[in-house]
C-alpha cells in the first residue's frame, strides 16, 4: 500500500503532464477498486501514461489507455482481475492524472466492473494498432476479451 498518493517525478515527454499514485488502486481502497499488480513498478504504471499520452491514445472524453509488453514481448497482465489495459481518466490541465487496470479479461471481478460498459472503444484499439502498440490479432483479441 502506498502512502499520500505519491506524484511520480518526472512528467511525460509530450504533454507534460503530472501523474501520481493513487493509493485505493494500490491496496489502499475497497474489494471493488481496480488495483495494479505488485509486479507493476511504478515505473511501469507511469511508463504505461507517459506512451499513452505520447501517442494520444484516447477516446471521445480525453480518457488515455495503454498497456505493457514484458521483456518477451507478451501483452502483461496489469491487475488483480487478469486486466490487460489501463485507463487514465481525463483531468483539467495542471491537475495531476492517476491511473487504474481497465477492462478484466475474466469473471473474477465484482459484477459491477464487468461487462461491455467497461471495454475500451474499438477506436481506442485501431489507435494502439496504428500506433505499433497492438497486432491486428491482438486488438481483435483485446475486443473480445479473450486472453491470449
Amino acid at each position: 500500500m502506498l502512502s499520500a498518493d505519491p506524484i511520480h517525478p518526472s512528467v511525460t515527454r509530450k504533454s507534460g503532464h503530472q501523474y501520481f499514485f493513487h493509493d485505493k488502486h494500490h491496496g489502499g481502497g475497497t474489494s471493488e477498486d481496480a488495483r495494479w499488480l505488485d509486479e507493476v513498478s511504478q515505473d511501469d504504471e507511469f511508463s504505461i501514461f507517459d506512451t499513452s499520452d505520447w501517442h494520444n491514445i484516447a477516446d471521445d472524453q480525453n480518457w488515455l489507455y495503454g498497456l505493457l509488453r514484458s521483456a518477451e514481448g507478451q501483452l502483461r497482465l496489469l491487475g488483480t482481475w487478469n486486466q490487460q489495459v489501463a485507463t487514465f481518466p481525463f483531468t483539467q490541465p495542471g491537475v495531476a492524472w492517476h491511473g487504474y487496470p481497465l477492462w478484466p479479461l475474466n469473471d473474477e471481478a465484482p459484477p459491477n466492473r464487468q461487462g461491455q460498459k467497461f471495454r475500451p472503444s474499438k477506436a481506442v484499439f485501431e489507435k494502439m494498432q496504428s500506433a505499433g502498440l497492438v497486432t491486428a490479432r491482438e486488438r481483435k483479441r483485446l475486443i473480445k476479451g479473450d486472453h491470449a
